[in-house]
């Protein structure tokens, strides 16, 4: 869907931009619950679960820098650091710090 294109194309270019999503709705023309069932529909998955990936593939590129945890979970739109982590471990079962380790082993 062309809408659902817009939206993801611009949570892609900004993953950090943390508008909910009825405001995400109300920007493409739709109800909340078209856009809840637009996103299951074709994608799989909430809209919220599919931020929370789009969050955590960006979140694995930027752990390949030097920036610090804290700051690449802040960049992502994370208003604190624990709870970057949190979605970190949920998704890839170790922390960033760990996942980190394992990209650089010594």
């Amino acid at each position: 869907d062309p809408r659902l294109i817009r939206i993801c194309s611009a949570l892609q270019a900004n993953p950090e931009d943390s508008r909910s999503a009825p405001e995400w709705s109300q920007l493409a023309g739709l109800s909340e619950r078209s856009l809840s069932r637009l996103f299951m529909q074709q994608t799989g998955l909430s809209f919220g679960e599919w931020r929370q990936r789009l969050r955590f593939l960006a979140a694995i590129e930027a752990l390949e820098s030097t920036r610090s945890v804290q700051d690449v979970g802040f960049d992502l739109g994370y208003s604190t650091s624990s709870a970057f982590i949190a979605m970190f471990q949920r998704q890839a079962g170790c922390s960033p710090e760990q996942y980190r380790r394992q990209l650089r082993p010594r």
